[in-house]
């Protein structure tokens, strides 16, 4: 990882998530033709998926061989020296992908054991690029952000996932919005949780949660590292910033975390 004539790790990263979101592109582009399989309930992967997992391995392992890979499609393959993992979803948003909703993301974050250090957040439709990388702040492209001054709680747009078909505790989400939708000027289920993670550390989302819904570690992982480093705070809902599983999740400005935590905790 220190041989100067390699790229640095993160912008191995981003070389990679652009690469990926070129195929995505073309498959998008060429939706209707594309042959995808049922993978469990509600839950496809395509051609596109496998493809661009390929090649961010491929991508990452060339220019450092050491680190170890999470893949949504491939699964886990232990790093050759040290205790660096790259966690990959090459397509987070693929149910908008299928329809062709215009809204879905390349997603890697990299964990140091069991520390999130580093998150890239592609949409290659948009050609945005957000990215961050622990203690040294969070990037839209070259641009440097951070979380704009909290609204009123009356003024805020929330994002969330909800369950679906077999995935999920729908009672729990139902309690949540019912809590939530009376208090704030919208809630949005856009479908790519790690865009809406990452956007909340825009501002474009005043927070983002989720309980009822089944995430993954690589559905949040590098969204988590940009929100952070944007200033959000994230925890699970039990107030865990470090869970050993994101069963749950929340992502919001500091001054307003306390508040949306305990609405969140006490819906029923």
């Amino acid at each position: 990882m220190n041989d100067p004539t390699q790229p640095t790790l993160i912008e191995t990263l981003k070389h990679a998530a652009r690469v990926a979101g070129e195929l995505l592109c073309e498959g998008y582009h060429a939706a209707g033709a594309i042959d995808f399989e049922s993978k469990g309930a509600s839950d496809f992967v395509t051609h596109y998926d496998r493809a661009a997992e390929r090649v961010i391995i491929d991508t990452v392992r060339r220019a450092h061989p050491e680190v170890g890979f999470l893949g949504e499609e491939s699964g886990a393959t232990p790093a050759q020296a040290g205790d660096i993992t790259v966690i990959i979803d090459p397509l987070d948003g693929t149910n908008n992908f299928l329809h062709r909703v215009p809204h879905f993301s390349v997603s890697i974050a990299v964990a140091e054991g069991d520390a999130l250090t580093h998150g890239v957040v592609y949409q290659p439709l948009l050609d945005e690029m957000l990215w961050a990388v622990r203690g040294q702040g969070a990037y839209r492209g070259a641009q440097r952000i951070t979380t704009p001054p909290a609204r009123a709680l009356h003024e805020m747009l929330l994002a969330t996932c909800l369950p679906y078909h077999a995935k999920g505790d729908c009672p729990t989400s139902l309690a949540q919005l019912t809590t939530l939708m009376p208090r704030v000027a919208g809630i949005r289920v856009p479908g790519s949780a790690a865009l809406e993670i990452a956007h909340a550390g825009l501002g474009r989302f005043d927070a983002f949660w989720s309980q009822g819904a089944k995430l993954d570690l690589w559905d949040v992982a590098a969204g988590i590292v940009i929100a952070r480093e944007a200033g959000c705070t994230v925890t699970d809902l039990a107030g865990d910033p470090a869970p050993s599983e994101w069963a749950s999740l929340l992502v919001a400005h500091p001054e307003r975390y306390g508040e949306l935590l305990d609405m969140l905790s006490a819906a029923e």
